[in-house]
Order: C-alpha cells, then structure tokens, then sequence
C-alpha cells in the first residue's frame, strides 16, 4: 500500500512526461513538459512502475 501512495504524487508527472512525448514526436515545444515531469515526479513514479526502485 505504501508504494501506490508514493506513487499517487508522480501521476501528474507521468501525465507531463507523456505530452512531452508526444509533443517531441509531433515536432512542438516539449522541453517544457518534460521539465514538468521532472519537477512533479514523474521519473520517480516511472522508475516506481517499471519495479527498479526496490528498497
């Protein structure tokens, strides 16, 4: 339980990390989101998700 409420915090990271994802892709401005990401958590949760974070 502990993970899925540290997790909670780095879901609007994620959601960040995609749109900058996809705006690199589409050819837009993406640092920015991708900063966001960082700066909400989202490669925390990412690493959190893809089970490499084990205390």
């Amino acid at each position: 339980m502990g993970n899925k409420a540290n997790l909670g915090g780095g879901i609007i990271g994620l959601v960040f990390l995609a749109l900058g994802a996809f705006k690199f892709i589409s050819g837009d401005g993406w640092i920015v989101w991708i900063l966001l990401g960082f700066l909400f958590g989202g490669f925390g949760a990412l690493r959190q998700l893809l089970g490499s974070d084990k205390p």
